[in-house]
């Protein structure tokens, strides 16, 4: 009997450890290390920030080349080489990284990599084959993952760091060996799809035949629902979803908030200890985010996204990034620091995955592929441009104010035409539909 037992959970909770893991430490535990690097090598902030920018881009850039491994070698062997990317770039920064521009090609391009294969882009698609009617619990799990290794990752590496009397390649070393572990799990637990187990999705049997003596409708899932009038019925194509200018609102409307989530990342400890803070009250800081980021951000959508269009959601979310890049600028106690954490944190843990599910919603699932691909590729690339850019203002003017001023503003404008705008329609009228045709 329990050879017949569903594999999918134990698969999901493998990836959920793999994704805690690469995604969790590299996303938010990096940037306490970074900053140790950054003071001991004397950078400047633009170079300072220079390599966690990489990272953030190089990261969901290359998603493309992930789905064709995925083709090629199947989700094990891909999640694994993405594993072993991240186990060798955490080595390489543990021993021989001296400069920010090695720190940047083994953070950005080698670590970012690994992570794109070995984190959600790697997971996800085996993830799809396993679960069909809890595809989006199954989903929700997995990228809390993530978020729920940034609460852990700053901290544990912050106190490795100081065990080791302040040497930031001692959190290099606990990452490395993490990914190590993330490597086993990846080999021994990852199956490709159901029917190499002679399993079903969801572990369902098929309905048995009327021939089998049941009832008809014996072991059927109920009935679909009418769908959500935010749901749409339309046949998009890739084209008409380029050409439309919603799209490109949706797309701009997130980067700003992940600009700004990028450059707080990138240097917002270094911010923080230009104010006086220590480097354990800045880790509280990130920890706060990546805990509002899992326990409101994503749990709004997954309360109030099949109730109301998560454009809403998102429209909130993006004023909370606003307020709080405002609040960044100069925090005068720890409460404020915890307020502006908590802010970012629900900004960018519901714009992420509103994001996707807005897309899904207005334009369906046919081009959905692409056309988050497409804006995710373009939303790292503005985020990646902006956090540089953040720096070069800290090294002409000594402060961040310029930067973040101007990402609060983008912001509150993205929350008033998330509100404020309609699901795009196509314009072909049925009439020309008929002619096409032939009027039959």
């Amino acid at each position: 009997m329990a050879q017949n037992r569903f594999y999918g959970w134990k698969l999901l909770t493998a990836f959920w450890w793999i994704v805690f893991i690469n995604l969790g430490f590299a996303a938010y535990g990096s940037p306490v290390m970074n900053a140790g690097m950054a003071l001991q090598l004397h950078l400047s902030r633009t170079m300072a920030g220079l390599p966690y920018s990489m990272y953030t881009w190089m990261s969901a850039v290359p998603s493309v080349l992930v789905a064709v491994l995925i083709r090629r070698f199947g989700v094990r062997l891909t999640v694994v080489f993405g594993c072993l990317l991240v186990l060798a770039g955490c080595l390489l920064m543990g021993t021989i990284v001296d400069s920010g521009l090695m720190a940047t090609l083994v953070i950005g391009i080698l670590i970012a990599f690994g992570v794109c294969a070995g984190g959600v882009f790697g997971t996800q698609p085996g993830l799809v084959l396993w679960f069909e009617r809890r595809r989006a619990l199954a989903i929700s799990i997995l990228y809390a993952g993530g978020a729920t290794g940034g609460i852990f990752a700053a901290r544990l590496l912050n106190r490795a760091i100081s065990a080791a009397g302040g040497n930031w390649r001692a959190g290099w070393w606990l990452f490395a060996a993490l990914a190590a572990l993330a490597c086993v799990l990846a080999a021994v637990f990852i199956r490709e799809k159901p029917a190499d187990l002679g399993q079903l999705p969801d572990g369902v049997p098929p309905s048995p035949s009327p021939a089998s003596g049941a009832p008809p409708d014996s072991g059927r899932a109920p009935a679909p629902r009418a769908l959500a009038s935010f749901i749409t019925r339309e046949a998009w194509t890739l084209p008409q979803v380029l050409l439309s200018p919603k799209y490109w609102v949706l797309v701009l409307a997130l980067a700003g908030g992940s600009a700004g989530y990028t450059l707080f990342l990138a240097q917002g400890v270094l911010h923080l200890r230009d104010l006086g803070y220590t480097t354990t009250e800045s880790a509280y800081a990130i920890s706060v985010v990546t805990f509002v980021d899992l326990v409101a951000g994503k749990a709004a959508l997954a309360v109030f996204g099949d109730r109301f269009d998560p454009r809403y959601i998102w429209a909130i979310s993006a004023a909370a990034f606003g307020a709080g890049f405002l609040l960044l600028i100069h925090p005068r106690s720890m409460a404020s620091v915890y307020t502006f954490s908590a802010c970012i944190g629900l900004g960018f843990g519901a714009g992420i995955v509103c994001v996707m599910a807005v897309i899904s919603n207005y334009f369906g699932t046919a081009v959905f592929a692409a056309a988050a691909g497409i804006g995710a590729g373009i939303n790292t690339t503005v985020a990646f441009g902006v956090s540089v850019l953040g720096g070069v203002v800290y090294d002409r003017l000594h402060t961040y104010a310029p930067t973040f001023y101007s990402l609060a503003v983008w912001c509150f404008a993205a929350a008033i035409v998330l509100a404020l705008m309609r699901p795009p329609r196509l314009r072909t009228s049925r009439a020309a539909a008929l002619a096409v045709s032939g009027g039959s």
